[in-house]
């Protein structure tokens, strides 16, 4: 099931991350539907590599990104859509365009995911955000309560948010 953030979530992140987003090289983590990567896209991102493993979600993904194939504008060395798990990218990726790692990451697991093993989805987001540069930030999406600052502190700079049921994270990892 695909769960994205809100739109008015959406728009106060990218609000909150102000122009991270121009020139970066964004991957889009539990890709689902796109929103992320193609709004980073929309801001100025350089290129997005969204990360799927669903069947479905990939089905929307793909219409989705086929509709801005028609903007001239788009390079198609802009994007591409892997199938597989999110968990464990490809760090770095390496293929022409969009290789080095990446500027911006969006982290959206499936709630139920995380819930039911919170210690290793955090070991998880400390493997990706080991993997990236000082200077580059992380917005991990995760249902609230579940976790508090002190479950980040020692990953990098937190700024740890809520709307609704939905906690934010946006981190900025140590280098």
């Amino acid at each position: 099931m695909t769960r994205p953030l809100m739109g008015r979530v959406r728009e106060a992140l990218f609000n909150i991350l102000g122009s991270k987003a121009e020139e970066a090289l964004v991957w889009d983590l539990f890709a689902g539907t796109g929103a992320n990567g193609i709004e980073a896209m929309s801001r100025g991102a350089r290129g997005v590599i969204f990360v799927e493993r669903s069947r479905k979600p990939l089905g929307v993904l793909q219409r989705n990104l086929s509709i801005l194939e028609q903007d001239p504008d788009l390079s198609p060395e802009a994007y591409t859509v892997l199938r597989g798990d999110a968990w464990a990218p490809p760090l770095p990726f390496s293929e022409g365009y969009l290789s080095g790692p990446p500027d911006l990451v969006f982290l959206d697991p499936p709630y139920p995911q995380v819930k039911k093993d919170p210690v290793a989805a955090l070991q998880r987001l400390k493997a990706i955000t080991g993997q990236m540069e000082s200077g580059s930030s992380l917005v991990f999406h995760f249902p609230k309560g579940i976790f508090g600052p002190e479950s980040f502190e020692k990953m990098g700079r937190v700024d740890l948010r809520s709307w609704g049921d939905a906690g934010v994270c946006l981190l900025s990892p140590h280098s």
